[in-house]
């Protein structure tokens, strides 16, 4: 037989044992001779439980929670008004479940919106219907000890007040969906100074009797901003198990007869535990919220200035990059190679290794384009740097000197050396083809090669000399490497 499956279990077994002892608790604290209660407990579970859960196996959840009550009201009240109980309790939560599904309520209090949306469906509408029928339950078999409508307010108070400060604790000790993570705050010192500090105001009001502790008054009001500041530094989580701590101070002095509003009547004595209650509830949770709203603003707002920092990082990078290069062959630009070329000068004074700058030109570029158009010449163009680039060293750099004009800057050479890698050079491109509208095409270039001199102090000094070589070459006949200091260039030739 397989092993019942987790939710299974914590929907038919944890769930309804925790409902019979939320009902204990809640009756523990009854206050008037009728066991009417200041703040009922189990409702939250039931509403914090159709919320994960639905209506899957409804009708045997249903059936326990039942029992559940039936159990737990016993031998206070009859079966029959037990399990009357049990079924408007359900009803409750089945009322506030399907208008907080339909108002698409978050679970997890994201915005103060979900708030008032869980306000409204579970403390004020589904609370307010199961008064009235609990009223009427309770009127027929109790008599009228209480007015109807009076157990109505009492029913009411005491189940709205149980949605709202404990639906929320429910919901937070869920473990996060997938991909959620529970917020974390970082403790300080002054977090120590305000624990202590309530720890003391608690202390007093726990030891007051009417309000008052060795003649000092310590009014209920007084732990409200416990719940504030909680709300203030902490997640939902730590607000609400500090709001329910609180509440249940404020009941536990109540019930102990300590009358922390005073010498009144227990009845108002009950309605003034439910306001201070109600007013920490609206004011702690409405604050919790809004904070917490904020704070994820704040996260995914820092979350997209990264993404558009990373973006705009990568832009200017892609910028610099199209400033220095030739978008066609990838190669450096013109400027780019004055600015590399001026610093390869310089380098090579201080340390006289050697400068070479070799300028090379494709033989009858023009021919290409004519014949072929200029996607084709701008493939050529392509393969003579692909071409080319296979015998350079990682040291060497090649830029884009104008149309098919090409300078490569060589450091670390003398004449000799520089002259080997303009051959290597030229007998890579000539031995390779490259295909042109269906063409193969074998294509040649002529090198000219230049030595930076004592006397050089501008890129365009050397530049010049490898020019005159590159004429030279192609006076020559072209598809050659010729060292400058060439004969005089025949234009007409080029």
């Amino acid at each position: 037989m397989n092993a019942p499956a987790p939710s299974k279990l914590i929907q038919l077994v944890l769930i309804p044992v925790l409902f019979y002892v939320g009902v204990k608790l809640s009756l523990a604290f009854a206050v008037m001779p009728e066991v009417l209660v200041m703040l009922w407990m189990p409702n939250s579970l039931l509403v914090a439980a159709l919320l994960h859960y639905g209506f899957r196996r409804y009708a045997y959840f249903a059936a326990l929670i039942i029992a559940a009550e039936i159990a737990a009201d016993y031998p206070t009240f009859s079966v029959i008004e037990a399990m009357s109980f049990g079924i408007i309790n359900t009803l409750e939560a089945t009322i506030a479940y399907v208008l907080l599904r339909y108002w698409r309520f978050n679970p997890r209090f994201a915005t103060p919106i979900d708030l008032a949306k869980f306000i409204m469906a579970g403390p004020v509408i589904a609370a307010f219907a199961s008064a009235f029928a609990a009223a009427a339950v309770y009127s027929y078999f109790r008599g009228t000890e209480t007015g109807y409508f009076e157990f109505v307010r009492v029913w009411w108070f005491s189940d709205g007040l149980g949605l709202l400060i404990l639906t929320p604790l429910v919901l937070s000790l869920w473990p996060p969906a997938p991909g959620g993570v529970r917020e974390r705050v970082t403790l300080h010192w002054y977090d120590g100074v305000a624990v202590f500090g309530a720890f003391v105001v608690m202390a007093a009001f726990v030891l007051a009797y009417q309000g008052t502790f060795h003649g000092v008054p310590v009014p209920a009001v007084l732990l409200l901003p416990l719940v504030l500041y909680a709300a203030a530094r902490f997640s939902l989580l730590i607000t609400t198990t500090v709001l329910v701590a609180v509440a249940v101070i404020v009941l536990y002095v109540t019930k102990n007869g300590q009358q922390p509003f005073g010498p009144l009547p227990i009845r108002e004595t009950a309605i003034s535990v439910q306001e201070i209650i109600f007013t920490m509830s609206l004011m702690s949770l409405g604050l919790a919220t809004l904070l917490a709203q904020l704070r994820a603003n704040t996260r995914e707002l820092e979350a997209r200035v990264r993404d558009r920092t990373a973006e705009l990082s990568a832009a200017n990078a892609q910028l610099q990059t199209l400033a220095v290069t030739d978008p066609l062959t990838g190669l450096l630009n013109r400027r780019a190679l004055f600015n590399l070329l001026y610093r390869e000068m310089e380098r090579e004074e201080r340390h006289g290794h050697g400068l070479a700058v070799i300028m090379f030109d494709i033989d009858r570029f023009k021919e290409v384009n004519d014949h072929y158009g200029h996607a084709a010449g701008d493939k050529v163009l392509q393969h003579v740097v692909a071409a080319t680039g296979k015998v350079i060293r990682n040291l060497d750099a090649m830029a884009r000197y104008g149309g098919e004009e090409f300078v490569l800057v060589a450091p670390e050479n003398d004449e000799a050396s520089a002259l080997q890698l303009a051959e290597r050079m030229r007998e890579a491109l000539r031995s390779s083809e490259v295909q042109v509208n269906q063409h193969t095409l074998r294509i040649t270039a002529s090198f000219g090669v230049a030595m930076r001199r004592a006397n050089d102090t501008t890129p365009e000094q050397v530049l010049r000399r490898a020019d005159d070589a590159l004429y030279a070459a192609k006076a020559a006949g072209r598809d050659r490497v010729v060292a400058e200091t060439p004969p005089p260039l025949n234009v007409e030739d080029r």
